[in-house]
C-alpha cells in the first residue's frame, strides 16, 4: 500500500540502484532473448507419399493424360484379342460341321448336310465334265478361305432324286442354300466368264455377295484382280 510522506536520501540511493540494476537486466541477451517475437516455423513443400498403384510424382496431368491413354489401348487390345477367341472358336464349331473342306457327299447324306448348317454350296457335277473339274479346283480354293460357307459335290448322275427336284439341267449348277432353303443357282460359268479362264475370286465374289459374307482379303489380289475391277463382273 503507497504511502505519502518524505523521501529520504536512503530511498533515492535504493531506488537509484534498482533502477540500474533494471535497465542492466533490459540489455542482457535473456531480456533480449525474451523480448523478441518468436520466428514461424519454415514452410516446407508439402510431398506426397507415392502408393504402388499411384501416378509418377513430377509428371502432372500429362502422365494423368497417358495413364488414361493406356488404358484405353490395353481396352482395346482386350476387345480385340476377344473378338479373334470368338472367331476362332466359331471357325473351330463350323469344321466340325464339315466347313473349311471341299467334300463330296452322296444323295443319302444330302439332305442333312444342306440343313445341319446356316450357309452351304452345293456343286452338282458329272464327272467328265471340263467345266466341272474347273469347278472342283475353284471351290476347293474357296472353301478353305471362306469358313462360313460349307461347300460341297454331289454327282448327279448319282443323285437322280436331287437332280429332278432341283431341276437341274445345265452342268456345273451350284445351288446356294441357306437354312436348308435353295434360293440362288449359278449354272455353267454364267456371270463368272465367256471362257473357261476366270478368277477364282470372282466365283468367290459371287458366292460372298449372296449370302452376304465378307470377302476375304487375301482374294482381292488373286490373279492380279482388284476388288474394284470385280464390281463390275
Amino acid at each position: 500500500m503507497l504511502k505519502s510522506g518524505l523521501v529520504s536520501d536512503e530511498s533515492n540511493q535504493l531506488a537509484n540502484d534498482r533502477l540500474g540494476d533494471m535497465v542492466d537486466y533490459m540489455q542482457s541477451a535473456e531480456y533480449q532473448k525474451k523480448r523478441l517475437p518468436k520466428e514461424a516455423p519454415e514452410e516446407k513443400p508439402l510431398v506426397y507419399i507415392k502408393g504402388k498403384d499411384d501416378h509418377k510424382m513430377g509428371g502432372g496431368e500429362a502422365d494423368l493424360f497417358n495413364d488414361d491413354d493406356d488404358h484405353e489401348l490395353q481396352a482395346i487390345r482386350q476387345r480385340r484379342m476377344q473378338a479373334l477367341r470368338q472367331k476362332a472358336q466359331k471357325e473351330k464349331e463350323l469344321k466340325i460341321q464339315g466347313h473349311g473342306m471341299y467334300r463330296e457327299v452322296t444323295e443319302k447324306d444330302f439332305l442333312p448336310e444342306v440343313t445341319s448348317t446356316q450357309f452351304v454350296a452345293a456343286h452338282f457335277f458329272h464327272k467328265d465334265f471340263t467345266r466341272c473339274n474347273i469347278m472342283h479346283d475353284k471351290l476347293g480354293a474357296i472353301s478353305n478361305r471362306v469358313v462360313q460357307l460349307k461347300i460341297i459335290k454331289i454327282d448327279a448322275q448319282e443323285s437322280p432324286f436331287f437332280t429332278d427336284k432341283l431341276s437341274i439341267t445345265v452342268l456345273p449348277c451350284i445351288i446356294l442354300f441357306k437354312d436348308g432353303v435353295a434360293f440362288d443357282r449359278i449354272e455353267g460359268f454364267e456371270q463368272l466368264s465367256q471362257g473357261d479362264n476366270f478368277p477364282t475370286v470372282r466365283l468367290e465374289k459371287r458366292l460372298c455377295l449372296a449370302f452376304k459374307i465378307p470377302l476375304c482379303s487375301d482374294a482381292m489380289d488373286e490373279e492380279g484382280e482388284d476388288l474394284a475391277n470385280l464390281m463390275g463382273c
